[in-house]
């Protein structure tokens, strides 16, 4: 069977190592440094135009990007563990309808077929038949460009995604989707995809590609980093969280460029699925190295959780009913408050990991928007006070109407630091935003606003305790609107 499809795309930086050289990560860390590949949106600018000028065949590299995480995505997408589902939804797994898991994986196939269309150039009845009008209008613009591909493997691939496409569209002629036709489905289509060797040869491509090396400033860490072994996999860790970056900027690309959002869940379910690898590696084998200094230990060991609780946050809470929502203003708020979840995660952990190896790496060598758990704190600590005096001001006003503000403040806080919370304050939070919007008077009004004030203080109190604050007292603002 092929190699996984992800883990074959992320070892691009492999094929740069000599047999030597993987026995001695640090020596090929200090080789490698003449390469870039962090992703464009996160990189400084120097590193970027450094990038850019090696790129001369950017458009069809990207396509052969995109369609490669695609068809990881869709590999993953057919594992139900790596869905956002609710404990109830999961407890009745066997019974749940999966009508719109259906309609966004075919979606995500016709995306597919467009991509292998763009990259052979052809133009056969199963992609016709699959991108109806849209084939013609694909095959009439740069009807010149040479194919980057060609052969009857990617017949063979046009082929099986058309076949799974015309699938979809028959499963969704009925009332419901089972969940035995749907992973069914997945069965089929997942073996298809394993076995093409168009699809293996894809993946060859793209492992020896050298855009994906780490940036020459992690590469340096890992040139510090001793014993050998745990050079080895700190250079592992972070190639992984820097290609999970690279796939979440295909999520990015969508939000600004108001691209149908819902298909970004199968690219959600590959990021699933490789943290948790990611976990086990650090869980089953880097914090098993003899005699780890504990220093090292601790920061391995502190990263794991923080990103477990993170994607706990994205795929417990934030994520949930993103597939059958309706209104693109919630599903546009979902995508992006668990994209910037994962992502500022992905890049808190990458940097504060290298920070234990050169305390002197700044965040924004690495990444540009960069905000540090100082910066984060500093916010969230400044809105929970704005939101404490607005409550103390409802609960003396005892007016329905004053609020009217609170609730608008509450929703604007749940969009912007409620992520910088720790994830048990979630569920709390979310609680007295309900009963606050369902209050009919005052009198039902006022023993809410007496409860959340008291929650309000005591979080504050407890976001002022955090380490990071400990030179930072709050200086008290004006509450005045």
């Amino acid at each position: 069977m092929p190699p996984d499809l992800f883990r074959a795309y992320n070892r691009g930086w492999r094929r740069k190592f000599t047999p030597e050289n993987q026995a001695h990560p640090r020596k090929a860390a200090l080789e490698m440094t003449n390469f870039t590949a962090a992703p464009p949106e996160s990189l400084t600018s120097e590193t970027t135009a450094a990038r850019e000028s090696h790129a001369g065949d950017a458009p069809q590299a990207d396509t052969t990007r995109e369609l490669g995480v695609w068809l990881a995505a869709l590999d993953s997408f057919f594992n139900a563990r790596n869905h956002p589902l609710a404990d109830m939804e999961r407890a009745e797994i066997l019974t749940r309808d999966f009508t719109n898991e259906t309609r966004i994986a075919q979606a995500a196939l016709l995306r597919c077929l467009q991509l292998v269309a763009g990259l052979t150039r052809q133009s056969d009845s199963n992609i016709y038949d699959a991108l109806g009008d849209d084939a013609q209008m694909l095959f009439a613009e740069d009807a010149n460009t040479r194919p980057v591909y060609q052969g009857d493997e990617w017949d063979e691939l046009a082929e099986s995604l058309g076949d799974a496409s015309a699938l979809c569209s028959a499963l969704l002629v009925s009332r419901i989707v089972s969940f035995q036709a749907w992973a069914s489905l997945g069965k089929v289509l997942r073996r298809e995809i394993r076995r093409s060797p168009a699809v293996a040869r894809l993946m060859r491509q793209e492992a020896q590609d050298g855009s994906h090396i780490l940036a020459p400033e992690l590469l340096g860490v890992v040139a510090r980093v001793e014993p050998e072994p745990l050079a080895a996999d700190i250079l592992e860790i972070f190639t992984r969280l820097t290609r999970l970056l690279e796939v979440l900027r295909f999520i990015e690309a969508a939000l600004r460029s108001d691209q149908p959002l819902k298909q970004m869940l199968l690219v959600f379910t590959l990021v699933r699925e490789e943290t948790r690898a990611l976990l086990d590696f650090v869980d089953g084998r880097a914090l098993r190295i003899e005699d780890l200094d504990p220093n090292v230990f601790d920061a391995l060991d502190g990263t794991a959780y923080a990103i477990g609780m993170e994607l706990r946050k994205t795929f417990e809470h934030e994520l949930v009913g993103l597939a059958g929502l309706r209104q693109a203003t919630h599903i546009f708020a979902k995508v992006e408050n668990a994209h910037g979840l994962l992502r500022d995660s992905f890049q808190q952990s990458i940097v504060s990991l290298a920070q234990i190896f050169d305390p002197t790496l700044e965040g924004r060598r690495l990444f540009r928007a960069f905000q540090t758990k100082l910066e984060q704190s500093l916010a969230l600590r400044a809105d929970i006070w704005t939101l404490l005096q607005m409550v103390r001001r409802a609960e003396t006003e005892r007016e329905q109407r004053s609020a009217a503000p609170l609730i608008e403040r509450l929703g604007a806080f749940r969009e912007g630091s409620l992520r910088f919370l720790m994830y048990k304050d979630w569920e709390s939070y979310e609680r007295f935003v309900e009963e606050i919007t369902a209050a009919r008077g005052a009198t039902e009004l006022a023993p809410v606003l007496h409860r959340f004030n008291a929650y309000l203080e005591t979080l504050f109190s407890q976001i002022n305790m955090r380490a990071v604050l400990a030179d930072h007292p709050f200086a008290f603002p004006s509450t005045d609107e």
